[in-house]
């Protein structure tokens, strides 16, 4: 099985209302699930007169990582998807570095929507990522508030992030990255 557009459709109904013609900001890494979000979200605005923005982080943590960052950019652009690279400035941690650039990451995607008044922001996480989360809290023992693993829907600031490859029944982890890829 598949991830479809018609699938696709279905998951976002969980979170209705929208707009009329909504404006969407999705989280780009230029991962499969990512890609499969931004295309299938794409498809989706489309098709209710509203359009996407591609939002992808160069944390410039590593030399190459603004080239990967605009590579990303490239895939989308023909795609009629609008991209924005957003950069991650100033002086860079030296302990906690991947706790500090997801901050880093949701801090210049929860502005981004602010400032482009964006009330959804949309992200891939999927069956897999809720799988893995719910084992890391489960080993940690961090009780039974931790172990509600990644939320589908969560009010922030700017609107709502959401992340609907986790939305299918409310007795199963999520949309499998083997679906996504497929």
């Amino acid at each position: 099985m598949h991830l479809t557009n018609d699938i696709f459709t279905s998951l976002m109904e969980k979170f209705l209302p929208f707009e009329i013609q909504p404006h969407l900001a999705i989280a780009v890494s230029g991962g499969s699930d990512s890609m499969a979000l931004a295309l299938l979200t794409h498809y989706w605005a489309i098709n209710r007169g509203g359009r996407i923005s591609a939002l992808i982080v160069d944390h410039g943590l590593r030399p190459e990582s603004r080239a990967e960052a605009n590579q990303v950019r490239d895939w989308l652009l023909p795609l009629g998807i609008e991209t924005h690279v957003l950069t991650w400035e100033g002086q860079k941690p030296q302990s906690r570095i991947q706790e500090r650039a997801r901050q880093a990451r949701y801090d210049l995607l929860e502005q981004w929507c602010i400032d482009n008044q964006v009330a959804h922001l949309l992200t891939a996480h999927q069956g897999d990522d809720q799988w893995e989360t719910l084992m890391q809290r489960l080993s940690r023992d961090s009780g039974p508030r931790g172990l509600r693993g990644i939320l589908s829907e969560r009010p922030r600031p700017f609107g709502r992030l959401l992340r609907p490859f986790l939305v299918r029944s409310e007795f199963d982890l999520g949309i499998p990255k083997e679906e996504i890829i497929a």
